[in-house]
């Protein structure tokens, strides 16, 4: 019987909380002896992290070995992902960003292919700051532009006129959407103008209308609980920036209003009016916004049961139902749940109070999901195995 990856990795070790890059490597060889990830995308980009890692520690030998393995794992590649859980690769690629940030207090060695699987890890301390639906362009023009509830619209300005702007994006709530605008704007000095443009979302976003927010924001500012003075939709209050990042929003750049305006051709007019003005950086300084740290997640060191017991997942295609047979920890069937779709499952299961742990209630979620596509899309179902 082959032993248990989980069970020989230094990495799943409870003691091992600061592996060397020796031992680092010698689960990389580990992993590498596992046929399927010796396949695999997320094993390729974990052994380039790791040579990068090496060489700038200092170790050229150990990172001409990880060249080695990667080489071979890259040549003989079937798939990117998998999503496997636990993915080996995966949790040592978060071994060496904990090394890294820890050391450095920021990570720039994670520059190869992203994986796809949930545990692929992402840069710190770039520009845009806000995570969001938006394309990145010229990092260095004067230009933003805001399409308001076209969602589509962004990708059609950026295929035209990437080089020309800075960002763009869609901002439909008054509120969020507004807040991760405002902070990808003031951190960056180079943005002297933001063109809103696009559908007012109004009734259709439920009286949603941020264009008008973010007018009503540059003019006249926030009052004391908040709230952005004279914008009209729902819950217009922003609790995450202060009174000095409002300031910089209404001094660094002028808004320019196009709102209804979905003409690529007629947005791009403005756009090189802007960059004719000229305009000069608004200072040498961007600004730099205080964030929540970023929590790294990681696999569990080990399973605790839920007392209340567990669960085997059955759908069954020809009766399109997926049937759920609820157990006792001692193996006793206790009852059985059917339904056609995950969110009417679970919320019959919390609602019977039959799980009681909210690692157990995620789990069951991500398989009820997994029972659905079955359902629908004709995707084989195997408990605990990724689709």
């Amino acid at each position: 019987m082959k032993p248990n990856p989980s069970e020989i990795l230094k990495i799943y070790k409870p003691e091992n909380d600061k592996l060397s890059l020796e031992e680092l490597f010698e689960d990389l060889e580990q992993i590498f002896k596992i046929k399927k990830c010796s396949l695999c995308g997320c094993n390729a980009n974990t052994l380039q992290e790791f040579e990068t890692v090496a060489r700038q520690h200092g170790q050229p030998a150990l990172a001409e070995k990880a060249k080695i393995l990667r080489e071979v794992v890259t040549k003989n590649k079937r798939y990117e992902c998998i999503n496997c859980n636990p993915c080996y690769s995966a949790d040592i690629a978060n071994s060496l960003f904990e090394m890294e940030y820890k050391q450095n207090g920021k990570v720039n060695f994670l520059n190869s292919s992203s994986c796809s699987s949930d545990y692929a890890m992402e840069k710190l301390n770039t520009w845009p700051v806000e995570k969001g639906e938006y394309f990145v362009g010229n990092e260095k023009s004067a230009v933003a532009v805001c399409t308001l509830a076209s969602t589509e619209l962004p990708k059609l300005i950026y295929s035209e006129m990437r080089k020309k702007i800075a960002i763009v994006g869609y901002c439909e709530t008054e509120n969020i959407g507004v807040e991760k605008v405002v902070k990808n704007i003031i951190t960056n000095s180079n943005i002297r103008y933001l063109i809103l443009c696009g559908n007012e979302g109004g009734m259709e976003m439920m009286g949603h209308f941020a264009g008008q927010a973010i007018l009503s924001l540059h003019a006249n500012g926030i009052s004391d609980n908040g709230r952005i003075i004279g914008a009209k939709g729902k819950r217009p209050i922003l609790k995450n920036i202060d009174s000095q990042q409002i300031q910089r929003f209404q001094s660094q750049f002028e808004v320019i209003n196009l709102i209804n305006t979905n003409s690529v051709q007629e947005i791009g007019k403005t756009i090189n009016l802007c960059l004719s003005d000229n305009n000069h950086n608004y200072d040498s300084n961007s600004v730099t916004l205080d964030s929540k740290k970023l929590i790294v997640a990681k696999k569990p060191k080990r399973l605790v049961l839920d007392k209340k017991g567990f669960f085997v997942i059955l759908p069954q295609q020809k009766e399109n139902k997926v049937y759920v047979e609820y157990y006792a920890n001692s193996g006793q069937l206790l009852h059985t749940i059917v339904g056609t779709d995950a969110p009417r499952i679970y919320n019959t299961i919390i609602e019977k109070g039959f799980i009681s742990k909210l690692d157990h209630a995620a789990y069951l979620g991500k398989e009820l999901i997994k029972a659905e596509y079955n359902l629908k899309y004709d995707i084989p179902y195997i408990q605990d195995k990724a689709l």
